[in-house]
Parts: C-alpha cells; structure tokens; sequence
C-alpha cells in the first residue's frame, strides 16, 4: 500500500565517519539560553548576591559575638 511506505534510512547506523566536534556542543564564556518566557532585561541585577549576604550575616554575627565572649 502506497500509504505504508516508510523510509530505512532512519534505522540505519549512520555510514560516514564525520569527525564529532566538540565544540558544537560545549560553549564557554557564552550567554547561555534563556526561556522564551523571561522578560528580564540582559543586565538585570543578580540579587542573589544579596540574599546571600542576607542570609549569612546572622549566624557571622553570632560567630563574632561568640568569639568575643571566649
């Protein structure tokens, strides 16, 4: 049946012995993808930086009142 018909070549192993390149797969120092759905400007401010900061800075507190009463 004319409809049936369905290609080989695709279950086929591929028969050229192409040289795989790294670096079409590997890219470094490169802006990386972003989704399609982020409306963020490209120099947003990385506030995860001070969240960090935020985050830390009780328990340093505490370390340097400790190491005070010591």
């Amino acid at each position: 049946m004319p409809s049936c018909r369905r290609s080989l070549s695709s279950t086929l192993p591929p028969t050229g012995h192409d040289r795989v390149e790294l670096s079409r797969y590997v890219r470094l120092r490169a802006v990386p993808p972003r989704p399609s759905n982020d409306n963020r400007g490209p120099s947003a401010p990385k506030l995860w930086h001070w969240a960090l900061a935020i985050g830390t800075a009780p328990t340093i507190g505490l370390a340097l009142a400790l190491s005070i009463l010591i």
